[in-house]
C-alpha cells in the first residue's frame, strides 16, 4: 500500500490515510463503513483495493489481517539520497533502502506461481531472456545461471535478431521478459508476438496489475520499489529482481537435484580456465 502512495488519488488518499492509522478496524468494516470514515464513496474503496493488486475488498482485508496477526505492518522508512548528502549517510540509507525492498519482495512470492514456473521451464529445451535498460542486466542473470546447468539461453538487446529466433524455434521453447513497469513497449510486442505463437511466457515486474503480466502464462512480482529521486538508475528494483531470479534458479535446483552436477562441472571447469589463464 505504501508503494502506490504516489499513485493515489486525492479520494484514494483519504483512505489511505484512514486504513494505516486504523488497520485493526478496517479488517472489521464494510466497504460502505470505510468508506464513511475516509469520506469518500463505497465504489471507490473498492477500487482502491483492486488498484493496490487485490481481486476484492475482501481479499485486501484477509491480508491485512494475515499481516496484523503476524506484526508484519510498519513504516517503510525509506529513505532519499540528497544531493549533499555525506559518504556515511549515502551508504546506510541505501544499505537500509534495499533491505526494505527485499524483505517486502519477500513477502510477496507466491509458492504456485514459482512451482509453475518450474515446470516450465523444465520442459523447455531453449529459454529466451529479454529485457531492456537495466532489466537487460536481470535478463542477462537469467543466462549467466541457466546456461551453467546446461539449459540453452539466448539473449538478444536487437528485436530485429531476437524475434525470428524466438517464432521460428523448432524445440520447445520459453520466454523469459523483465520490465519493472511492466509497460515497456518493446517487451509488450514481443510477449504479445510469443502468445500468438503459443510460446509460454514468464514475466517479471513490479507489484500490481500492468499490460506484461497481463499476457503472461505465469507472472512473478517484485515489492513496487520507491526509488530515489536523485538516482541515477534503477538501484532497489534491481535487487529485487535479483532476488526473484535467485529463488527461481535455486528452487529449481532443489527439485531437480541431477542438475547439481552441471554445476559443479562447470564450476570446476571455469576454475580450470582461471588457474590456466
Amino acid at each position: 500500500m505504501e508503494s502506490f502512495k504516489r499513485t493515489l488519488s486525492n479520494s484514494e488518499e483519504k483512505i489511505y490515510d484512514f486504513v494505516f492509522a486504523h488497520p485493526d478496524q478496517v479488517v472489521k468494516m464494510t466497504a460502505k463503513e470505510i468508506a464513511d470514515a475516509s469520506g469518500v464513496s463505497a465504489p471507490t474503496v473498492v477500487r482502491f483495493s483492486k488498484k493496490i493488486g487485490y481481486d476484492s475488498l475482501t481479499d485486501f482485508k484477509i491480508q491485512l489481517s494475515t499481516e496484523l496477526q503476524t506484526s508484519k505492518i510498519q513504516t517503510t522508512n525509506y529513505n532519499d539520497v540528497d544531493p549533499n548528502d555525506s559518504f556515511y549517510s549515502i551508504k546506510e540509507k541505501i544499505s537500509s533502502n534495499a533491505q526494505i525492498s527485499l524483505n517486502e519482495t519477500t513477502s510477496l512470492l507466491d509458492e504456485t506461481a514459482f512451482s509453475k514456473a518450474i515446470t516450465l521451464l523444465e520442459h523447455a529445451d531453449v529459454l529466451f531472456s529479454f529485457g531492456v535498460g537495466a532489466s537487460a542486466l536481470s535478463a542477462q542473470d537469467i543466462v549467466h545461471k541457466w546456461s551453467r546447468i546446461g539449459k540453452v539461453v539466448c539473449q538478444e538487446h536487437d528485436l530485429h535478431i531476437l524475434l525470428p529466433q524466438l517464432i521460428n524455434c523448432k524445440q520447445q521453447a520459453i520466454l523469459l521478459v523483465v520490465s519493472n513497469s511492466g509497460k515497456t513497449p518493446e517487451l509488450l510486442y514481443l510477449a504479445q508476438a510469443a502468445q500468438q505463437a503459443k510460446i509460454p511466457i514468464i514475466t517479471l515486474t513490479q507489484f500490481g496489475p500492468n499490460p506484461l503480466a497481463d499476457l503472461a502464462t505465469v507472472s512473478l512480482q517484485t515489492a513496487r520499489p520507491t526509488e530515489s529521486i536523485n538516482r541515477s538508475a534503477a538501484t532497489t528494483s534491481l535487487l529485487s529482481q535479483f532476488l526473484v531470479i535467485d529463488t527461481l534458479f535455486y528452487l529449481f535446483i532443489s527439485h531437480f537435484p541431477h542438475y547439481q552436477e552441471a554445476i559443479t562441472t562447470s564450476r570446476e571447469l571455469i576454475h580450470d580456465f582461471n588457474q590456466w589463464h
